[in-house]
């Protein structure tokens, strides 16, 4: 499957951005949780230190009674960052003394044999952390404080700075994504146009050049590289023409040499009938290359000149076309027959339009057998925009295989190769070469013992 240049450029640059989006989102989530654990450790664990600090030349029998507000109001200040705090004050027997907020208890089981400043707890399907203080009681005895939070809040923040930053990401993605086809496709219309304009070139006529973009980058490069190209291949287009000219006009001179030389020849007495049927196959050769040189030449002018365009009335056209080759069809026998709507204006040059249906028309007399009928007929389309012309005939056919290399130059069907008629196959070839001039249409239908149809539309004239 093809995949239009701007896509894979669009796609690589958004798979390249999403692995950058996705890993940069991956590690600010873990900053932030990693940030988000110290700032709970740091604040909880000044709370601890700030009550043993308050508490440390207090009597714990007597002196905590009245310092309840004192170490609410210590702890409220932490609690403003992390939430509440249970507080739970243990004398050097590790007997609860004082307690804060721990009406679960959780503060007052923390295991006191921890070794550690902080502690995991779960209780009742709750996550919480612990940290402890130390203060003296005296010079051999010390005091402990547990600070116990719950850090379920702390996950669910958490949490949401993980689905924000994936929720983000997705959404950058896609509109890089969209950004970069139009981006891909803004960059690249310079060289869609180059191909449109590429696709419109015909090597058959005058080769027109690419428009440079002027874009200061690879693509105005490739333009001016086809330029140059177009030119060495004009140059040699055009020489091959000429040499085709030239050969086919020297040609013709010798040819007429040698045919008159032959008529000449047949003209003397006493001939066998032998050398009088030898004499005769060399004037239809001499004649076949006559008419193959005539057609060469013609051929070559016609690709390289440009029409000029007038209103054409195709009846008479047409009907001149027929009556020329009339007494053809009468010698063999075949019913040529012409039916043609009047006053059928097309745009284009009459004598190009004459050969073109001679072409046709002679082809299709050629190839039928005595008794056949040729059907020529014009008419206008329902929405009067073409004018479309008929050559229809009975005879052998064209095999389905061979049809598409009918228009081919110097091709000729096994039919034809295999009868008695010479033919240099460039007639259709020039039919088509006229009608594409026209901005015309020619095609054709044939089933082998059924006959050919050959189908010439023209746009009308205005």
């Amino acid at each position: 499957m093809k995949i239009a240049i701007r896509l894979r450029v669009a796609f690589y640059v958004t798979l390249s951005f999403a692995v950058v989006i996705l890993a940069l989102s991956y590690a600010l989530a873990e900053l932030y949780e990693g940030y988000s654990y110290r700032s709970f450790d740091v604040a909880l664990q000044a709370a601890a230190s700030s009550i043993a600090n308050r508490v440390a030349d207090m009597n714990l029998q007597s002196g905590l009674k009245g310092a309840r507000e004192d170490v609410a109001e210590t702890v409220a200040d932490f609690e403003n960052k992390i939430g509440v705090i249970h507080i739970s004050i243990f004398d050097a027997k590790e007997r609860e003394v004082f307690s804060l907020n721990d009406a679960d208890s959780v503060a007052a089981t923390t295991p006191l044999g921890f070794v550690k400043d902080f502690l995991n707890l779960k209780k009742g399907g709750k996550l919480y952390r612990a940290a402890f203080a130390q203060f003296e009681i005296s010079d051999s005895l010390q005091g402990r404080v547990v600070a116990v939070c719950s850090i379920a809040p702390l996950h669910e923040s958490i949490d949401r700075i993980r689905g924000l930053a994936f929720v983000i990401a997705p959404i950058t993605i896609l509109l890089v994504g969209i950004g970069s086809v139009r981006i891909a496709r803004r960059a690249l219309k310079p060289l869609e146009r180059m191909a449109q304009d590429i696709d419109r070139i015909d090597v058959g006529s005058q080769m027109m050049k690419l428009q440079v973009p002027r874009t200061n980058d690879e693509i105005e490069k490739v333009a001016e590289s086809f330029n140059a190209l177009m030119d060495r291949v004009s140059k040699l287009i055009d020489a091959q023409r000429n040499f085709v000219m030239d050969a086919s006009h020297e040609l013709k001179t010798p040819l007429t040499v040698i045919q008159a030389e032959i008529e000449m020849l047949q003209m003397k007495p006493n001939l066998t009938s032998e050398e009088k049927e030898n004499l005769r196959h060399l004037v239809d050769e001499v004649e076949y290359a006559s008419k193959l040189a005539v057609d060469l030449t013609y051929l070559s002018r016609l690709e390289s000149s440009v029409i000029t365009f007038a209103p054409i009335d195709l009846h008479p056209v047409i009907t001149e076309v027929v009556a020329h080759h009339n007494p053809v069809a009468r010698r063999k026998r075949v019913a040529l027959n012409v039916d043609v709507q009047p006053e059928c204006f097309v745009g284009g040059d009459v004598d190009l339009m004459k050969r073109a249906l001679s072409n046709v028309i002679e082809n299709a007399i050629k190839y039928s057998k005595r008794g056949d009928k040729v059907l020529v007929t014009g008419r206008a389309w329902p929405d009067r925009t073409r004018f479309e012309i008929t050559v229809e005939d009975s005879g052998p056919g064209i095999s389905e295989d061979e049809l598409p290399r009918v228009f081919d130059r110097f091709y000729r069907t096994k039919s034809a190769r295999g009868g008695g008629e010479k033919g240099s196959g460039l007639g259709l070839s020039i039919a088509r070469r006229i009608v594409e001039q026209h901005n015309g249409d020619i095609s054709i239908e044939s089933s082998p013992g059924e006959g050919t149809r050959v189908v010439i539309s023209i746009p009308r004239a205005a």
